[in-house]
């Protein structure tokens, strides 16, 4: 090979390289020339000490904030971020992660060698596995289809990372890394070699000079090793959360059901402003005649539902509205135990639950039974996230003797009123209703205050869509039973026919 071609051939190599070098060479001869000018006009021995005074006013100041931080009993803040929680994960999953965290940080109080994390990593995973179900559950206790989902996931976070936050990494080729990495050690070897001369030539020529810049050296040395150490214990503790929120998402059963899965579930109810997994539903509850209807049609802004003096709604039916959303009324709760649970299997699976009370009527009996249904169906399904509620107290300008007010302004005696209606509804519902959300509305026509109803209403949409996401997930899950596998078997068998017969054809 000519010398040509070799120049050639190395130019091809190392043209990303060459790149990064000739962008980076301006600041360093901007370095260079100032370290030059400073040394020419004596200054360099006093910049040297300022540097020393302001490193050492900053570690004075960073202790100090440390050492108040601890005695507040605060707990100091790791200075890399890692992973956070998923916001669609229950709050079961979100304690899970957290103590995970608090195992992470014990653990790490030093950084521990790179050859034990992977055994520390599984750890983790498995301490995550056994935490989320009691014990039932080990590290492997997974599915391939879920293994794959996740390896899917993590790609495809990593590569918008790459993209994102590392310059030349859609430039830089697999085989140039390839390279670099085997001639690592040559090239630290050829670095520190060259250093080490070029240090004595220094302090041959200007032994001031010289002896300054190794002092410099060695807290410089001492503040590199104290940096890398912290980088690399926050390193290996992101790393580890890493497996402790893919350990969630394993053994939560959110990998069972993929987004696409998603889309066909939710597509059972289409609208045209609907999002992929489907319209929110919102399911309203409430005693017989306390509303119901009437506040539907209120939303609606139309009388889609039937409403008398008698109770009228004797099943489940639902109204789509133009935003998307699925209403849903029911029937009136009648004191009955067989009616209190078939109302909380509706609010079990809603995914927005409006109870409606009415204002003027003190008996919550019916009320209480159906918080207590709601309740135990819940508990019995650990797994499912809990649709938020919003209490609304109709009929309340019944309370308000007089009633319309002028341009519908309250007094201080009505804002009394109201609110110890909704402390009264809120006192029997138990101390998880706030009585400062119990929101009074008037249903029927002219209606009042349904504006507020809608302001919170938007309000908890991301966490009913959150609430209808997770609810898809298992009914996807549990419909991987004998049937669904069966089904799956079958398409298995008639795919291999096909492709057998068309090679045999």
């Amino acid at each position: 090979m000519t010398l040509g071609e070799r120049l050639r051939h190395t130019l091809l190599r190392w043209d990303k390289l060459g790149l990064a070098a000739i962008l980076a060479l301006p600041l360093t001869l901007s370095m260079l020339l100032g370290f030059l000018y400073l040394h020419e006009h004596g200054y360099l021995l006093w910049f040297a000490l300022g540097t020393a005074l302001f490193y050492a006013g900053f570690r004075g100041a960073v202790f100090v904030a440390r050492w108040r931080t601890r005695a507040a009993g605060e707990r100091v803040p790791r200075e890399v971020e890692g992973p956070k929680p998923d916001p669609e994960w229950t709050e079961a999953e979100k304690a899970a992660f957290a103590r995970a965290r608090a195992r992470i940080d014990r653990r790490l109080s030093e950084p521990i060698p790179w050859a034990t994390l992977p055994a520390e990593a599984l750890s983790v995973v498995e301490e995550v596995a056994t935490d989320l179900s009691d014990g039932r559950r080990s590290a492997l206790d997974f599915t391939l289809p879920e293994a794959l989902m996740l390896v899917d996931q993590v790609a495809l976070r990593y590569r918008a990372f790459l993209l994102e936050h590392v310059p030349y990494s859609d430039k830089l080729s697999v085989r140039t890394m390839h390279w670099l990495w085997r001639k690592q050690d040559a090239a630290l070897s050829a670095w520190e070699t060259g250093f080490l001369a070029w240090r004595g030539v220094r302090l041959v020529m200007n032994p001031a000079v010289g002896l300054l810049r190794e002092a410099e050296r060695v807290l410089a040395t001492g503040l590199q090793d104290r940096l890398t150490d912290k980088f690399r214990r926050d390193a290996q503790a992101i790393l580890l959360e890493e497996s402790a929120q893919a350990a969630i998402d394993l053994y939560s059963g959110r990998l069972k059901v993929s987004e696409q899965d998603l889309t066909r579930l939710g597509a059972r109810v289409t609208v045209p402003d609907a999002r992929p997994e489907g319209a929110v539903q919102i399911v309203i509850v409430g005693q017989t005649s306390a509303g119901k209807s009437t506040l539907l049609n209120a939303l609606l802004e139309e009388d889609s539902a039937e409403t008398d003096a008698a109770p009228t709604t004797e099943a489940a039916s639902g109204h789509m509205t133009e935003s998307g959303v699925r209403l849903i009324d029911t029937p009136g709760l009648d004191g009955t135990d067989r009616m209190a649970r078939a109302i909380a299997a509706q609010m079990v699976a809603a995914d927005l639950v409006i109870w409606v009370h009415r204002a003027n009527r003190p008996g919550r009996a019916a009320d209480t039974a159906l918080q207590a249904a709601f309740d135990a169906a819940m508990t019995r399904d650990p797994a499912r996230r809990h649709p938020p509620v919003i209490h609304v107290a109709n009929a309340a300008d019944l309370l308000l003797p007089g009633w319309p007010r002028p341009e519908n302004t309250l007094t201080a005696e009505d804002r009394a009123t109201l609110d110890a209606a909704a402390g009264a509804i809120a006192q029997a519902m138990g101390p998880a209703v706030d009585p400062r959300a119990v929101i009074p509305i008037r249903a029927e026509a002219p209606d009042w205050n349904i504006d507020a109803l809608d302001a919170a209403i938007d309000a908890v949409l991301p966490e009913a869509r959150m609430t209808r996401r997770n609810r898809l997930r298992l009914e996807g899950a549990a419909g991987q039973g004998l049937r669904g596998n069966l089904t799956r078997a079958r398409r298995g068998a008639g795919a291999l026919v096909r492709a057998l017969g068309s090679r045999w054809r």
